[in-house]
């Protein structure tokens, strides 16, 4: 009879509990450690049109990264949110705190252009003596 209890709760048991899927990741917990900061990352540029944007980050280190809608983000813990011609969003994926941070360029679009060689006129060029 004492067997009989022991082997009708172990089948009960095993009924309730599911099986791990092994294709699924592991559970983990909701609250994971934040990814590392990125201070002193700057973004130098976007490049493309708009479906294929594509915006390149420098590292404090000077290493470029190249960051597109369409590819994973080469930084752990962070994932693209937004992207568009002046600034870069990337956002975190932990549970409990998500961080965003964006990235702007500075200046405006024309920001590089002196006052001093706007409208100024520059003689032709010649070919010297002896050159052709």
């Amino acid at each position: 009879m004492r067997a009989e209890l022991i082997m009708l709760w172990f089948i009960t048991a095993s009924l309730c509990a599911a099986p791990r899927d092994p294709f699924q990741p592991a559970a983990q917990s909701l609250c994971e450690a934040p990814p590392a900061v990125l201070t002193g990352w700057r973004l130098q540029g976007v490049l493309g049109r708009e479906p294929g944007l594509r915006a390149r980050l420098v590292s404090p280190q000077n290493a470029v990264l190249t960051i597109a809608p369409t590819e994973p983000v080469a930084l752990p813990g962070w994932q693209l949110s937004a992207i568009d011609r002046r600034s870069l969003t990337l956002r975190t994926r932990s549970g409990c705190a998500p961080q965003s941070t964006t990235f702007s360029l500075k200046g405006s679009v024309y920001a590089q252009d002196g006052s001093l060689s706007a409208g100024v006129y520059l003689p032709a060029a010649r070919l010297r003596q002896g050159q052709r």
